[in-house]
Parts: C-alpha cells; sequence; structure tokens
C-alpha cells in the first residue's frame, strides 16, 4: 500500500467540491424552473374551472325560457338575482387568479405568452358573461311586465263587464221607487267608471312600454305551436304514405303480365281493388301539400325541411303512379287482345250455326204452310243479321286499333279479322239464294212477316198494358203515367201498319178455303179483337194508374199534414207556465203567434180532407185508408185547436197572476225598506230626538199614504180569486204575507214613535231640571 500524496488528495477534495457545488447550481435551477411550472400550471387550472363555470352559465343564461305565467316569471327572476351573488362573490377569486397571471407575464416567466393570451380570452369571456346576465335580467323582467299587465288587464276587463252590463240595461223601473233605485245604481256606476279611468290609462301606458316580442307573443306562440303541430302532421303523413307506396311499388316490379284470359283477369281484379286505394292516396297527397303550402306561408325556421319532405313525396307517388299506369296499360292491351280472340271465335260459331239453319229451309216455301214456316225462320234470321252485322263492325273496328297498338301481333289479330269476314260474306251469300229461290212466294212471305211483326208488337203492348202493378212512391206514379201515356202515343203510331196488314189480309184470304187461308183468316180476326182489347185495356190501365198517382199525391201531402200536427201537439203538450210577468206575458204572444200559424195550416187539412173525399167518392182502390187517414186528420186538428184555445186561457189566467205576484213582490221590497227605518233605534241617543220625532212623524204619514197601495192589492187580489178559483190559494196566500208585513210594520212605527215620545218628554224634563238649578 502506497499512501497518496497530500497534493493529489487536495487536487481530487477540490474537484469534488466543485462537481458538488456545480451539482447544487444544477438543483437550483431546476426548483426554480419547476416551481415557474406549477405557478403555470396552477393559473390554467385556476382559470380553467373558473372557465367551465363561465360556460356552464353561459348556456343557463342563454335559454329562452322566461315563464309562463307571472308566478313562474317572478321565480326565474328570484333565481338570477341568486346568480347575481355568485357572479358577484367569484369576480374576486378570478381578478386574483388573472393578478397572477399578469405578475408571471410581467416577470418573463416560462409560457408568457400563453398566459397573457389566457388573461386576455378570460377577461373578455368575464365581460361577455356581464353582458349575457344583464341581458337576462332586462328580459326576465319584461316578462315580469308583460304578466303583471296580463293579469292587471284581466282583473280590469272582468269589472268592465260587469259595469257594461248594469249600463246597458234595459230596465227603467216600473214606479218612482224602482226607478230611484235605478238611477241611483247608475250613479254609482259612472262613479265607479271615472274612478278606474287612472287604472285603464295606467295600462295603456304599460302596453305602449311593452317590447314588440311580447305585445305580439300569445298569437306568436299559438301559431307557433299550430305550425309544430302541422310539421309533425305533415312528416308523419308523408311517412305514411311513402311505406304504402314502397309496398305496392314492390308488388308491381314483380308482376308479370300473363298470357291466358283467366290469369288475365285473376291480375285485373287485383289492379280494379288497387285503385281505390290510390284515390284514397291522391287524397292523403293532397292534404300533405295543402299542409306544407300553408307551412312555408308561416313557418320561417323549416322551409327547407318541408319543401324537401313535400317534393321527396311528390316524386315518389308520381313515380308509383306512372308505373301503375304502365302496368294497367300493358295489362289492358293484353286482355283487349284475348277478348278481341274469344269474340271472334264466339262470333264465327253464331255465323256458322245461322247458315246451317238457313240451309235447313232448302225444303219450305212451295205452299202456304211452307212460306209461313219459312217466315218465321227467315223474320227471326234477318234480325239476328242485323246483330250480327253490328258485331262484325266492331270487332274490324277493334282490328283496326289493335293492329294499330300492337305491330308485332298485327298479322295475327289481321288474320282473324280476314277468317270472320269471309265466314260473314257466306253467311249473306246464303241468306240471298235462300231468298231468290223463293220467286212468286216473296210477297206473301213479305205479308207474313208483317203480319208476325205486329202481332208480336201488339203482343209486348197487352203485356205491359195489362200489369197491375200499383205504385207504392208518388214518383214511381209519375214515372208510370208518363210511360202509359207513351204507349198511347205509339198505339196511335201504330194504327197505320194495323190497317195496312188488315187490308192486304183480306186480299190474300179472299176466296181461299183451304185449312192453311182459313186458319190465316183467323188470325186476322184475332188481330181485331186483340186491337180492340188493346184499346180498352189502355183505358182501365190509365183509370188505375191516375186513382193510383192521385193516392200517392194524399200520402204525401197526409205525411206533411201529420207532420205538423204532431208538432203542433209537441209544441202544446210542452208548453210550460212562466214564472215570471216579461216570460208570462212573451209565452202569450208567442202562444198567439202560434194559432194564427196553426189557423193557416187549417187551410192546408182542409184541403187534403176534400182531397181525401173525392178519393174515397171515386172509389179507389185505397178508400178505406184514405177515409181512416181523413178521419184522423180531422179528429187530431179539432183537438189541437180545442187543446190550443184552452192552453191560452191558461197562459193568459198566468200573465194576471204574474202581475199580480210582482205588484206584490214590489210592495214587499217597499216594505222591507221601509221596516229597517222602523227599526232603526238611533233614539237611544239623547240628541237631536226632537228632528228625529219630526222625521217619524213624517215617515208615519208617508206610510199612511202608501197604504191605498195594499188596499189596491187586496183589492185586485180578492177579484182575481173570485174570477179565477183555481188560483185562489196563490192570491189568498201573498195577501196574507202582505197584510202580515204591513200590520209588523205599522206596529213597529207606533212603537217607535212611542219611544221617541218618552225620550223626547224625558230629554225636555232633564233640560228643565237643568235650568232650575
Amino acid at each position: 500500500y502506497q499512501p497518496c500524496e497530500p497534493a493529489a488528495v487536495r487536487e481530487h477534495v477540490a474537484t469534488l467540491e466543485l462537481r458538488y457545488r456545480e451539482l447544487v447550481d444544477l438543483a437550483g435551477q431546476r426548483r426554480a424552473r419547476l416551481e415557474e411550472s406549477r405557478w403555470l400550471w396552477k393559473f390554467f387550472w385556476d382559470t380553467g374551472e373558473e372557465e367551465a363555470w363561465m360556460r356552464e352559465q353561459e348556456r343557463l343564461l342563454s335559454s329562452e325560457d322566461v315563464g309562463r305565467d307571472l308566478t313562474s316569471s317572478l321565480r326565474l327572476l328570484s333565481q338570477h338575482d341568486a346568480f347575481r351573488g355568485e357572479l358577484s362573490g367569484r369576480a374576486g377569486p378570478l381578478e386574483q387568479a388573472l393578478a397572477r397571471g399578469r405578475g408571471l407575464v410581467a416577470e418573463g416567466r416560462l409560457g408568457a405568452a400563453e398566459v397573457a393570451e389566457r388573461v386576455r380570452e378570460m377577461e373578455g369571456r368575464w365581460r361577455a358573461l356581464a353582458e349575457l346576465a344583464a341581458e337576462r335580467e332586462r328580459r326576465l323582467r319584461e316578462a315580469a311586465g308583460f304578466f303583471q299587465f296580463q293579469a292587471e288587464a284581466a282583473d280590469t276587463e272582468a269589472w268592465l263587464e260587469d259595469a257594461l252590463r248594469l249600463a246597458s240595461s234595459p230596465e227603467l223601473g216600473h214606479d218612482e221607487y224602482s226607478t230611484r233605485s235605478l238611477a241611483r245604481q247608475h250613479r254609482e256606476v259612472q262613479e265607479e267608471v271615472r274612478s278606474h279611468r287612472p287604472t285603464i290609462d295606467a295600462l295603456h301606458e304599460q302596453a305602449g312600454a311593452l317590447p314588440p316580442a311580447f305585445a305580439d307573443a300569445p298569437g306568436r306562440r299559438r301559431q307557433d305551436l299550430q305550425d309544430a303541430l302541422s310539421l309533425y302532421t305533415m312528416r308523419s303523413e308523408a311517412d305514411a304514405c311513402g311505406l304504402w307506396v314502397g309496398e305496392k311499388e314492390q308488388w308491381l316490379h314483380a308482376m308479370d303480365v300473363p298470357d291466358k284470359l283467366e290469369d288475365l283477369e285473376v291480375v285485373q281484379q287485383r289492379f280494379e281493388t288497387l285503385e281505390p286505394e290510390m284515390n284514397n292516396l291522391a287524397s292523403r297527397v293532397a292534404a300533405v301539400n295543402r299542409i306544407a303550402d300553408q307551412l312555408l306561408a308561416t313557418d320561417q325556421r323549416n322551409q327547407e325541411s318541408i319543401r324537401a319532405t313535400r317534393e321527396q313525396l311528390n316524386a315518389r307517388w308520381d313515380r308509383f303512379r306512372a308505373l301503375a299506369d304502365q302496368k294497367k296499360e300493358a295489362l289492358t292491351s293484353a286482355l283487349n287482345i284475348q277478348n278481341y280472340h274469344l269474340e271472334c271465335n264466339e262470333t264465327t260459331s253464331w255465323m256458322r250455326e245461322k247458315t246451317k239453319v238457313i240451309e235447313s229451309t232448302q225444303g219450305l216455301g212451295n205452299d202456304l204452310a211452307g212460306v209461313m214456316a219459312l217466315q218465321r225462320k227467315l223474320s227471326g234470321m234477318e234480325r239476328d243479321l242485323e246483330a250480327i252485322q253490328g258485331k262484325v263492325r266492331d270487332l274490324q273496328a277493334e282490328a283496326e286499333k289493335l293492329a294499330a297498338e300492337h305491330p308485332e301481333q298485327a298479322p295475327a289479330i289481321l288474320a282473324r279479322l280476314s277468317a270472320i269476314e269471309a265466314v260473314w260474306d257466306e253467311l249473306r251469300r246464303s241468306l240471298r239464294r235462300r231468298e231468290e229461290s223463293l220467286g212468286e212466294a216473296s210477297k206473301l212471305q213479305g205479308f207474313l212477316r208483317d203480319l208476325a211483326a205486329f202481332q208480336a208488337w201488339l203482343s209486348r203492348t197487352q203485356t205491359a198494358v195489362a200489369s197491375e202493378d200499383v205504385p207504392a212512391t208518388l214518383a214511381e206514379a209519375e214515372r208510370l203515367l208518363s210511360q202509359h201515356e207513351s204507349i198511347r202515343k205509339e198505339i196511335a203510331h201504330y194504327g197505320d201498319d194495323y190497317r195496312s196488314t188488315r187490308a192486304v189480309g183480306r186480299e190474300v184470304t179472299q176466296g181461299q178455303t183451304d185449312a192453311q187461308h182459313v186458319f190465316l183468316h183467323q188470325r186476322l180476326e184475332a188481330l181485331d179483337t186483340g186491337w180492340e182489347e188493346l184499346g180498352r185495356m189502355w183505358e182501365n190501365r190509365h183509370h188505375l194508374l191516375s186513382q193510383a198517382f192521385a193516392f200517392q199525391l194524399f200520402l204525401r201531402d197526409s205525411k206533411q199534414v201529420e207532420g205538423v200536427l204532431s208538432t203542433q201537439e209537441y209544441a202544446l203538450s210542452h208548453t210550460e207556465m212562466p214564472g215570471t210577468l216579461p216570460g208570462a206575458e212573451a209565452s202569450v204572444k208567442k202562444h198567439e203567434d202560434f194559432m194564427a200559424t196553426m189557423e193557416a195550416n187549417g187551410e192546408r187539412v182542409q184541403g187534403l180532407v176534400a182531397a181525401g173525399r173525392k178519393l174515397v167518392a171515386e172509389g179507389s182502390l185505397h178508400a178505406d185508408k184514405v177515409q181512416e187517414t181523413v178521419d184522423s186528420v180531422e179528429s187530431r186538428h179539432r183537438r189541437n185547436r180545442d187543446t190550443a184555445q184552452e192552453l191560452l186561457g191558461r197562459l193568459r189566467d198566468n200573465w194576471e197572476l204574474q202581475r199580480f205576484l210582482q205588484d206584490g213582490q214590489e210592495l214587499t221590497l217597499w216594505i222591507n225598506e221601509k221596516m229597517l227605518t222602523a227599526q232603526d233605534v238611533s233614539y237611544e241617543e239623547a240628541r237631536n230626538l226632537h228632528t228625529k220625532w219630526q222625521k217619524h212623524q213624517a215617515f208615519a204619514a208617508e206610510l199612511a199614504a202608501n197604504k191605498g197601495w195594499l188596499e189596491k192589492m187586496e183589492k185586485e187580489g180578492q177579484q182575481l180569486a173570485s174570477a179565477k178559483p183555481e188560483l185562489g190559494t196563490v192570491v189568498t196566500e201573498k195577501l196574507a204575507a202582505l197584510r202580515g208585513l204591513w200590520d209588523e210594520l205599522e206596529s213597529t212605527t207606533r212603537t217607535k214613535a212611542r219611544r221617541l215620545f218618552d225620550a223626547n218628554r224625558a230629554e225636555l224634563c232633564a233640560q228643565s231640571c237643568a235650568a232650575l238649578r
């Protein structure tokens, strides 16, 4: 072991001391930077908390809720006052934090630029928060003022309605006392009106001071709610329409037009059920468009959404209708082609059948019997050929139309038409050949054809005229009469045909004795009999229909008259006796008008009775029912007139009773008012006794002067009870009550007079004694 040199040790120690001092310096610098960082982030932490609080308050202060009424508005204003206190409490800590930030910036510490920016940002946000709080307070106070104005205006409006009711009353009184009372009441109303003038002026000033936002707030709020409801309704209805369109679009896209007629008819039935649904949806789409037009005129906030919803629905609906029309057109075209081929087959079979019938007449036409048989066949054949010709024309037009619409199928369509025309030409040639083979028998054939046609018409007309149907309604009776008159004109028109056929028949049968001509002669005689019988049948039917028409008119008029009688019976059975004089007077006037109307309706009743008796005299089929109705109407009319007359007497009696009772009520009110004066005990005070005595004497004189009122009431009541015994109980009770009140009033008045006299005499005695002393 070699010991170190002292110089080396000292050098090593010096080196360590140097390193230690450097380490201490570095630690101090590190601590200073950390301290600066701590102050920096503490500043950001504190301002961050304040910023979060201010952001939350900004959200609350931006609320549009200012209350729904005065109570809720004042509650929000109270909450805002509490916020004002909290805002003042946070001002100090925030200012301290900002002061520390300014110090950091002044000392040039770490992050000085960021701190300076943060200080400016927080100062700006604080100012904005204060302005927002002031704006919130202004809106709350305006809302509170508006609701206060509403409450005061509602109270004033209620008072105005009461005052208007009193001021506009038509009542003017019925005597001096009642008129004075009404005049006093009117003066009181005038005083109240004058006293309320400042209140109304103040309301005008408040209304003028209200901001525009509150001046029209109720109407705007109502419109906003209505617009919102309409918007949601439009969207809901548009979604429902779109859902229906989507379902039907899938079905239409998946549908193929079948080739068989049976399958086509099935698809057509489904289309027929689709059309009513489309009509219903069209009305719903139109309703959505109407709502959209209204919203575009009133709702300025959702313009784009409204337009988009409407345009989307309309576009989808238009596409769906175009698709449905396309599918329907394809289906209709396929149906037309299949129906065309089916009709071609049926018409071909029809014509070939008629050709066979014509060929089967080759052995006829050599004698009268053959001609008659041939005539019967060919007459029917000619009518059939006319129908067949019309059908061929229809098929030609249909073929041209289908060939133009479906060029790819035109050859097949036209080929079927050519085959139809060939069969038609063959049928006509067969008929011409057969007609040409008849020769001389053509004249006889023509006569037999005309005879058969006329007999057929005669038979049809007789069947129509022989109908025994009786019309069940007036409209049916009018229709049958009109049809019957048309038959008369038709009979007159066929008169020439009858005479012509009869003349040719005599010529054909003259001098002929064979069985066929004898049979033809019998047909002509039957023709004469049928023609004459037709005229008699027409007259009989006309008589029956005329009676039925008259009976239906009678039924219509009887229903109207019975309705009037029922209305009268109801009114007569539901008329009540009013309990007031104006009501009783109005009831009498109303009943007199009712009776005048009854007299006017009596003419209708008499007219109905006369018409019914005429039907009975003419021997109508319904004579029993008509007579029963006439008797019922006459009985009810007489009963209603008697009941109305009796009711008029009772209403007039009630009018007199109500007039008596109202006079009694007025006298009762007067007595009760005077009773208050008579019961006044102010004479117990020993002051102005002599004056009070004089006033009481005048009061007693007033009672004596008005006693005639009571006596007049008693006289009128006795007369009324005597003339109307049924009213005697009510009148007697009222008179007894009035007499009792009057006696009580006189007794009270005499008692007060005696006590006033005694009190006055005692007062005079006391005064005399005082003078002696």
